[in-house]
Order: C-alpha cells, then sequence, then structure tokens
C-alpha cells in the first residue's frame, strides 16, 4: 500500500522536507536536533507535550516545536490523524543571517484562536508544500521552496520569536558535540557527571557545559535525563517489568524521581500511564501508522486548507 510519507531535497539551500500524515498511538518522546516540526490535526482529540507544557489539540489545530524541544504525542480519542511538516533550522538563514534558532511558543492554536488569519494561513502553506512534495514534477522543488519562504515569514512577523542558541558552522564543534551525545546515549544508565563527558572528550568541564547550552540549546543534566526519561517510557510502554525496576535500568535513582519526571512532563504517574495502554494504541519506537494517500479526511483537508487562498 502506499504511504502518505514524502521528502524532498532543495539542494542549492542544502534544505531538506519532510512530510507525512499518520494516525496518533501512543506517546513518544523524542526531540530533533536541527530540525523543526509542525503538526496539524486533521481529526480527533491529541494530547501533545511541548517542553514541560501539556496542550489538548483538536479538529484544525496545530502546533510548532522549534528544534532541541522534546516532545510527545498521544490520542484522545481512536481515529486520530495529523498532518506534519519537518523542515531543517537552516531554512531560515534568508530571514536570519547569523543562524540563530527561533523557537515560537504562540503557534498553538486552541478553539479560541485556531480560524485567525494567521493560523489559516500557517496551514494554507503547509498544504501548498504537502502538494508539491506529493505531485512532484518540474515545479515542485519552485512550490516547496516558495511556500516554505512564505511560512516562514508569516511565523517571524505574526507569532513573536524568542531567540534560542546559535547553530554552530564550525566542524570541530559539531563533530565534538556528536561524539558527546553518542557518549550519553551510550552511557545514559550508568551514574554520569558532567566531568565524566570532560575526561572523555579531553576538555574542561567549562567548555562542554558551554557546548551544551550552546549547541543543543540545554544543560547537560537536563540532556541526560531526557534520554533517560525516552528510555524509561519505551520500556514501560513495550514491557511488563516492574516499575522499580525500569527507573533503576535507565538511570534513575528510584521510582519516584522517575514519577515526578512523569507528572511533570505528560501529567500522570508511570502507572497511570502504563493502565491507560490499550493494545491497539502501541506502536513501536521508530514504527509509523500512515495514512492511505486516498484517505478521504486527509484529501478533504488538503481541499479544505488551500482554498483560504493568500
Amino acid at each position: 500500500m502506499d504511504q502518505t510519507n514524502y521528502e524532498l531535497d532543495l539542494p542549492r539551500e542544502n534544505i531538506h522536507l519532510r512530510c507525512f500524515a499518520h494516525n496518533i498511538m501512543n506517546y513518544r518522546y523524542h526531540w530533533h536536533t536541527d530540525e523543526y516540526e509542525l503538526s496539524i490535526v486533521l481529526q480527533g482529540n491529541q494530547q501533545y507535550c511541548r517542553g514541560t507544557d501539556t496542550h489538548t489539540l483538536l479538529e484544525d489545530d496545530l502546533i510548532l516545536t522549534a528544534p532541541g524541544n522534546g516532545h510527545a504525542s498521544t490520542r484522545q480519542q481512536p481515529d486520530t490523524r495529523a498532518l506534519v511538516l519537518h523542515f531543517p533550522a537552516n531554512a531560515l538563514k534568508f530571514l536570519n543571517k547569523k543562524g540563530y534558532i527561533y523557537q515560537f511558543p504562540s503557534c498553538l492554536s486552541n478553539e479560541g484562536n485556531r480560524y485567525e488569519p494567521r493560523f489559516c494561513q500557517l496551514r494554507f502553506y503547509a498544504a501548498q508544500i504537502w502538494n508539491a512534495v506529493e505531485q512532484g514534477g518540474a515545479y515542485a522543488q519552485l512550490s516547496a521552496k516558495a511556500n516554505l519562504e512564505l511560512l516562514l515569514i508569516s511565523l517571524f512577523t505574526r507569532f513573536d520569536p524568542q531567540q534560542l542558541n546559535l547553530i554552530s558552522e564550525d566542524d570541530k564543534r559539531r563533530s565534538t558535540m556528536r561524539l558527546l551525545l553518542t557518549y550519553v546515549e551510550e552511557h545514559y544508565a550508568e551514574k554520569m557527571a558532567l566531568e565524566d563527558l570532560a575526561d572523555y572528550a579531553q576538555y574542561n568541564r567549562t567548555y562542554i557545559s558551554t557546548l551544551f547550552k550552546q549547541m543543543v540549546g540545554i544543560n547537560f543534566h537536563e540532556y541526560l535525563t531526557r534520554v533517560r526519561f525516552q528510555h524509561a517510557l519505551n520500556d514501560l510502554t513495550y514491557t511488563k517489568d516492574n516499575l522499580t525496576d525500569i527507573a533503576l535500568r535507565n538511570g534513575f535513582p528510584d521510582l519516584k524521581t522517575l514519577t515526578a519526571r512523569f507528572r511533570s512532563t505528560l501529567l500522570r504517574t508511570p502507572a497511570e500511564y502504563r493502565a491507560a495502554l490499550k493494545p491497539g494504541d502501541v506502536l513501536y519506537e521508530n514504527q509509523r501508522q500512515f495514512l492511505d494517500p486516498a484517505d478521504s479526511v486527509l484529501r478533504q483537508k488538503l481541499k479544505e486548507y488551500t482554498k483560504i487562498g493568500l
């Protein structure tokens, strides 16, 4: 079966676009190092965690998540579907020559504002990008690029951008950062301090701390906790192991600490999360349930979103 999972490269701009439409299932907590994610609910009721805030998104609601911002979503009712657009942070360079990453906290719709012109415009541009990437052809790159630039201009002029961190173009710094992140992924379950990374990379503690803040946007301890939480969430979802064993196995000192993280991130305890899981709702970490290209809800929503004009 064909799947609604498309990609398009704009080689001159060094931009890679990805669009997909899928059924929302269980929570999968993750973040994108240098990509923005624009998610639009096509149907249903979605609970979306962005950073430390959790939001309920209904039909036609949208949310933009900046690079490095931890996020997860789950459905609150069956047949909840979303259209998702990923675009890289360097797509902002034509607006921001210094290479800063920005977040847009106000790019989040709800019952009171979802049909304001600024949100309608974002859905329009996203639908136009989707159509270009899906249909391909001689003008796909030109159309996708034009609509992406209009989408970004709308974000900067209508959604109160807030500067985060700088995208480093220093190959040595980027290489060091990749080395450190790999080390964290391989040793997250062990006791780990900033000094351990400094010794491993042969840099001083202050340099490593600054590197995390500048290139990841959060401090080392928060990043390590995110990785541990991500793995603990997977174990809760895909195994029947004891909650305390899961906490300890993933680097948390005790179940109380894991529970506190669950409450602050997903507004529930590990036990409550596991009890709410249904077998038919669960997909593994790297899986998605993509929609059929002919899906009637998807086709109708794309038609609606492209009707508004400019």
